[in-house]
């Protein structure tokens, strides 16, 4: 049975226990949480820029986009692997780099179980401020997938969207017995159309699924390939290429180009890989 989960201090790593609005360590660390209802755990020394992460407008526009349905086949693949597990949805899931939070809410809204607790982080403020107004009652914070802050063998599953991972804060963060990491990243001919229109010749995605794969610590247990054809509408066209990092990479003209088509028909091709922990 999963437990109600408590964010560590990430100044001394002491429980940080949550007074009203805030989050004090019994070294008198405090951190306020926001309206939106999230906390930032991101120590500015720790930050390697003033705004980390995506920025703004790749955020937007991702929620935009990923809320009109069009990786709807991603998201019900996810929650279809949560429900299939031994205990359903009766787990501790941290989603790391959980951006706007669209996958975190699908899995919310596909469960009736009291006993799920979701978590959530990103190194982005901007994202985890979105995610707060979904209003999932989570546990969200600004927070680096490199030092997660959370106590040791505290979650059932951990999910990765698209965003690195560390193996060594994953093997941390799991529990030993039935845990499972599911990760997800673009195949060979993602959004390929798109592509078409930008590059004259397209290398093949890579996900970074080698972070986990020559770790001993974990075991590839199943791939699950999502291809099919999506027809983007011409007012999504802009919020699908700034959502990626191919409308920073590319001329005003072939911008203009891409956005003066009508609609915009391609492949969307992921790979979900499910890990578990030995």
């Amino acid at each position: 049975m999963p437990q109600p989960l408590v964010f560590k201090c990430p100044s001394c790593n002491e429980t940080l226990l949550k007074e009203q609005r805030t989050y004090r360590c019994l070294n008198n660390h405090t951190f306020d949480e926001a309206k939106e209802g999230y906390v930032n755990l991101l120590l500015a020394q720790h930050k390697k820029s003033k705004n980390p992460g995506d920025n703004d407008e790749m955020i937007k526009s991702r929620q935009a986009f990923l809320n009109k349905g069009y990786y709807a086949s991603l998201s019900s693949q996810i929650v279809k692997i949560i429900s299939s597990m031994e205990n359903g949805f009766k787990q501790n899931i941290l989603d790391v780099g959980c951006g706007e939070g669209y996958y975190m809410d699908k899995i919310k809204k596909a469960s009736t179980d009291d006993n799920l607790f979701l978590c959530g982080i990103d190194i982005s403020k901007t994202a985890i401020k979105l995610a707060g107004k979904r209003k999932m009652d989570s546990l969200l914070s600004v927070a680096s997938a490199y030092d997660l802050p959370f106590f040791s063998n505290r979650f059932d599953t951990i999910i990765s969207v698209f965003s690195p991972v560390s193996a060594s804060e994953i093997a941390r963060l799991l529990k030993s017995e039935n845990s499972q990491i599911i990760m997800v990243g673009p195949a060979e001919e993602h959004l390929k159309a798109l592509t078409k229109h930008i590059y004259d010749e397209v290398l093949p995605h890579k996900g970074n699924y080698s972070v986990l794969d020559d770790k001993k610590a974990f075991i590839l247990e199943e791939q699950i390939e999502i291809k099919e054809e999506i027809t983007v509408k011409k007012e999504d066209i802009l919020d699908l290429l700034r959502m990626t990092p191919y409308y920073w990479q590319t001329t005003v003209e072939i911008k203009k180009k891409i956005l003066a088509l009508s609609e915009l028909k391609t492949t969307i091709h992921f790979y979900v890989r499910v890990y578990r922990k030995v």
